[in-house]
């Protein structure tokens, strides 16, 4: 062998790495690859989407209410916790998931656990024992007690 190396020219089917190549190629442009992103992306939204707790505002001259809508979560699922500054509202949800056959035998059993949290700053200092709340129907009401005065205009 007296010539020196010769790399092939062009994508014949005799170059040494034009089999692993076109495997590649075929790998990325099929669907097995959309389904894993889109599984991903799933994965995500579901992962993050109800990490979110919104929460409503509203002052009267009476009070000060935050509302949490919490439609799918039951009572023995929320705690509030007090800080100085603001109540921490913690969700937490367990859920077990089981899938059987027809006769009603179990083969899959999968516990899940979601724990989401949100900080809820007060507008003003309130005293632990002035801050009030109740869950019904969905809903999670604060009532703080309103400190601002308001001067009626005639």
């Amino acid at each position: 062998m007296n010539g020196s190396f010769q790399p092939p020219a062009g994508e014949g089917g005799d170059h040494p790495f034009h089999h692993l190549r076109k495997m590649v190629n075929q790998w990325f442009d099929e669907r097995p690859l959309q389904k894993l992103f889109e599984t991903l992306d799933d994965y995500f939204a579901q992962t993050f989407a109800a990490a979110y707790i919104p929460i409503e505002v509203k002052e009267t001259k009476r009070d000060y209410q935050i509302i949490v809508r919490l439609p799918d979560i039951k009572r023995d699922q929320i705690s509030l916790q007090w800080h100085e500054d603001g109540l921490q509202l913690v969700i937490d949800h367990h859920e077990t998931i089981e899938s059987s056959d027809d006769s009603g035998h179990v083969y899959e059993r999968r516990q899940q656990r979601r724990r989401v949290t949100r900080m809820i700053p007060f507008p003003y200092p309130v005293a632990e024992h002035e801050v009030k709340a109740s869950f019904q129907n969905g809903a999670l009401v604060i009532r703080l007690p309103q400190k601002r005065k308001y001067i009626d205009i005639d």
